[in-house]
């Protein structure tokens, strides 16, 4: 495999994304029960709202998840992205050694 410097930049940032077991969790969270705001996700996954809110704002950077308004709420929602790196999550726990 051939990777250019855009591109093995892109992968180190999904990567950071993704290296921190908060954000995993609230990206299963989000892909299970999509638009919920960062209220709802902080206190099912129990966890403080601002870190909760900072973690949600690292996986809309990268583009794994993304803020759906409607009226006052914020409700976010997993992207195409996002789903496939749970996918790619998934085969890489399911691979036999």
């Amino acid at each position: 495999m051939k990777f250019t410097g855009k591109q093995v930049k892109l992968l180190e940032l999904f990567s950071k994304a993704v290296a921190n077991r908060n954000r995993i969790k609230i990206l299963v969270l989000i892909n299970k029960k999509p638009k919920l705001n960062v209220a709802e996700i902080s206190d099912i996954l129990k966890m403080n709202y601002q870190s909760g809110a900072v973690h949600i704002q690292r996986l809309e950077k990268v583009g794994f998840v993304y803020k759906r308004y409607k009226g006052l709420s914020v409700e976010h929602v997993i992207t195409e992205r996002g789903k496939l790196f749970l996918i790619f999550f998934e085969k890489i726990l399911n691979l036999k050694s």
